[in-house]
C-alpha cells in the first residue's frame, strides 16, 4: 500500500510526538482526555464531488489535558505538504464546552471550530517547531499557561464551575 506525501509527513510528525513530546508532558501532568477533538468542518474543504477530507485514515484524535477546561490537541494532518513539513505542527488548546458563550474579550484569542454535525467549540490554535522536544515543550506549556490565565482574569472558569454568573454560559438550543 502506497503511503501520500501527506501521510508520511502525517506519520513522521506523529512519531515525533508521541515517542518525544508526549512522555515530557505526561512528566509536566498532561494526560489523556476521555474527551476526543471533536471532526469540524475545518478539517474538511468543499469540492465538486463534496466535502473532502484534510485528515487522513492515520489520524489520531487523541486530546490531553492537564486540568480543566483547556484541552491540547496536536492536528498532525494540517499544514504545509513539502519534504521538511514535518517539523511543523499545529498544536490546537480547545474548551470542550459546545455552543459556549464564550466572553467576547477572548473572542479572536480563540476562534470558533465549527462542528460536522452542527454547533461549536472555541480553540485557539498555534504552531509549534517539534523537532526539538524540550523545546517544543517550552512553547506549549507556556502558550497553555498564557490562555488558563487569559480564561481566568476573562472569569471564563469560574463561570462555567458557576453557570448561574453573567457572560460564560452555555447557549440553549442554538448551534
Amino acid at each position: 500500500m502506497e503511503l501520500s506525501l501527506r501521510e508520511r509527513i502525517e506519520l513522521m510528525r506523529q512519531g515525533i510526538i508521541q515517542r518525544a513530546i508526549i512522555p515530557l508532558l505526561e512528566e509536566r501532568g498532561f494526560f489523556p482526555s476521555p474527551w476526543k477533538r471533536p471532526v469540524s468542518l475545518e478539517d474538511m474543504e468543499l469540492r465538486e464531488d463534496g466535502w473532502i477530507p484534510f485528515y487522513t485514515r492515520y489520524t489520531t484524535w487523541e486530546t490531553y489535558v492537564r486540568g480543566e477546561p483547556l484541552h491540547l490537541y496536536f492536528n498532525t494532518f494540517y499544514g504545509d505538504v513539502h519534504e521538511k513539513a514535518y517539523r511543523y505542527c499545529f498544536v490546537e488548546y480547545m474548551l470542550p464546552w459546545p455552543n459556549f458563550d464564550l466572553n467576547r474579550r477572548l473572542i479572536g484569542l480563540f476562534t470558533r471550530l465549527n462542528l460536522r454535525g452542527g454547533g461549536y467549540v472555541w480553540k485557539c490554535k498555534r504552531m509549534v517547531d517539534i523537532t526539538v522536544p524540550a523545546s517544543a515543550l517550552m512553547d506549549i506549556e507556556k502558550n497553555y499557561d498564557e490562555l488558563l490565565l487569559a480564561l481566568m482574569e476573562a472569569g471564563v472558569v469560574d463561570a462555567k464551575a458557576n453557570p448561574a454568573q453573567g457572560e460564560g454560559r452555555a447557549r440553549s438550543g442554538r448551534s
